[in-house]
């Protein structure tokens, strides 16, 4: 049913990162099926329907190409294509949960769901052979030059280390903002303020004087100022419409959208061009250790975890039946249920199943959920699927707080 088929990959995540590793997760599926990707992230692609943060109909119909070279045949070929019936996609948004959290074969940005719980990768030392795997997925991509950045942004980048960068410069990552857990659980989901990074920063300044650069990429404008201080003449960051001052992240205003994403990835970027980086856990940081494996790093929300992992009672039997469903899952997708044929393309209105033409994009608000799916469809399948799967990885582990002592002896 799909040789010489084509894959639209119209849906992803809210940040400019996550986009990526939709894109690149659903890169993955095409790839195994023997489909040619075409990617169109329209004004509503977040999740099937949510709007996407970073899209400024100034800047085009494709969220994508503002910062990557295109993937796939411009529109025209792309409506040519969906006349003859040579266009799928992926039916609805449990079908793109599945490849980001239950599928173990796509690129993990996050040890969550199927990797925490039949493994669990977030909690207790740094699993390097883990991440390292992880970051070969992504990497795949960029070796063969299906993901390019825009000549443009890369000459961004030049020019500020050309200007900004010393011999040794010393790159951290900090995520603040609106960092909460989506899955990965209390100690990868903690905010790593700046105090918690000064011992490994004087540190490393301490074993290498030739450092005389610091390069800062945050969402946060108080920590920027903070290490400013702590350091002056040493700090150098580049992002401005990005940084918060609050808990709410800025992807979410109106103003500067495509210019944001700029920001995001030339900080990426630069951070991959540090001799050394200290990071927290997020997307910035980990796309920019995928981008050099070279550089050195530290992972600060594996160095310290203040909550221990607990095994529940349950937990062997739930991990089996996560590992034997999401198999289960994996062979009803790729045999049909996960897609469904486009049938046309308008703008952000993408309309699918050619017997019973339904809108793909059926979520009207980032914060609300999409209508269930009709009872016995693919769709409410999918989502049967997902819902169970989530029930069993949710029985797997709880959490304790560890006692600690602080600087006066006492116990907290």
């Amino acid at each position: 049913m799909l040789a010489a088929k084509h894959l639209l990959i119209c849906n992803t995540a809210d940040g400019l990162v996550a986009q990526l590793n939709g894109v690149v997760i659903q890169l993955q599926l095409a790839r195994r099926l023997g489909l040619k990707p075409i990617v169109y992230l329209h004004g509503r692609s977040n999740m099937f329907g949510g709007p996407n943060p970073y899209f400024d109909v100034g800047n085009g119909p494709n969220v994508w190409d503002y910062y990557y070279e295109p993937i796939g045949p411009a529109m025209d070929e792309l409506q040519q294509l969906v006349r003859r019936g040579q266009v799928y996609t992926l039916s609805g948004a449990s079908d793109l949960v599945r490849l980001f959290r239950w599928e173990p074969r796509s690129w993990f940005m996050n040890p969550y769901d199927y990797y925490r719980s039949v493994e669990n990768y977030a909690d207790g030392a740094y699993p390097a052979q883990w991440w390292e795997e992880q970051r070969e997925k992504a990497r795949e991509f960029l070796r063969d030059g299906t993901i390019r950045v825009r000549a443009a942004i890369a000459e961004q980048v030049r020019q500020f280390v050309d200007k900004n960068f010393s011999e040794d410069t010393l790159g951290l990552q900090l995520r603040g903002s609106d960092k909460f857990d989506f899955g990965v659980g209390p100690n990868l989901s903690r905010k790593i303020e700046p105090a918690e990074y000064f011992p490994h920063i004087d540190r490393y300044l301490a074993e290498h004087p030739k450092c005389s650069r610091i390069f800062v990429a945050t969402d946060q404008r108080q920590w920027l100022k903070t290490l400013e201080q702590a350091y002056p003449d040493k700090i150098v960051s580049f992002s401005e419409w990005s940084l918060s001052d609050s808990s709410e992240n800025r992807f979410h205003d109106d103003n500067a959208k495509a210019a944001r994403g700029v920001e995001v990835i030339v900080d990426l970027l630069l951070l991959s061009h540090c001799s050394y980086v200290l990071k927290c856990h997020a997307a910035v940081g980990e796309m920019a250790v995928t981008l050099n494996p070279n550089i050195g790093f530290l992972d600060l929300n594996y160095v310290n975890q203040p909550f221990e992992a607990k095994v529940r009672p349950f937990r062997s039997v739930c991990a089996l039946a996560v590992r034997a469903l999401s198999l289960a899952w994996r062979r009803l997708a790729e045999s049909g249920l996960g897609l469904s044929q486009v049938v046309s393309i308008e703008g952000d209105e993408v309309i699918v199943d050619p017997a019973k033409p339904r809108f793909l994009n059926v979520k009207v608000d980032a914060n609300k959920k999409a209508p269930p799916a009709p009872v016995l469809s693919s769709r409410f399948a999918s989502a049967s699927l997902a819902s169970a799967l989530s029930f069993l990885a949710a029985r797997c582990y709880s959490y304790e707080r560890r006692i600690t002592e602080d600087s006066k002896g006492k116990t907290r």
